[in-house]
């Protein structure tokens, strides 16, 4: 569980019903499919800074996709082992710029269990081609 924390919580440092509404929903869509194991969905949801090449940027997706594996896995077993999860609230949307193209959301997850996740930080999400998508920072 230590590893999936700290590894979600690099991704949130730089996560409703679709992307292109908010970033609450871009946020819980992107904590959801963690728990649901959706690797697919979760690095769709991710959004990685044109800084670099396209050929860098292709192997630099493969390795994330790679490593978010084991994290998806510890968050698939943490949601089991809690009795899944029950529902996501975001608790703070802070918009960054005055564009509100940039924005941190602070969510909490709640399990069936009764226990809940305050996350470990704000996720920084950014607004790209009309779609809210989680700022990940290489």
């Amino acid at each position: 569980m230590k590893f999936f924390s700290v590894f979600l919580l690099a991704l949130m440092i730089t996560a409703c019903s679709s992307q292109e509404e908010s970033p609450e929903a871009a946020a819980k869509e992107f904590i959801s499919a963690m728990y649901k194991g959706d690797i697919d969905k979760v690095t769709g949801l991710l959004y990685f800074p044109e800084e670099k090449g396209a050929s860098d940027m292709i192997s630099v997706e493969g390795m994330v996709k790679s490593k978010m594996k084991m994290a998806i896995d510890q968050a698939v077993d943490y949601g089991k082992g809690h009795g899944g999860v029950d529902k996501i609230e975001c608790t703070l949307v802070n918009y960054t710029n005055e564009e509100k193209t940039e924005a941190k959301v602070q969510a909490t997850t709640y399990f069936k269990d009764g226990t809940k996740d305050e996350g470990r930080g704000a996720t920084t999400l950014v607004k790209v081609n009309g779609k809210w998508l989680i700022a990940f920072k290489i």
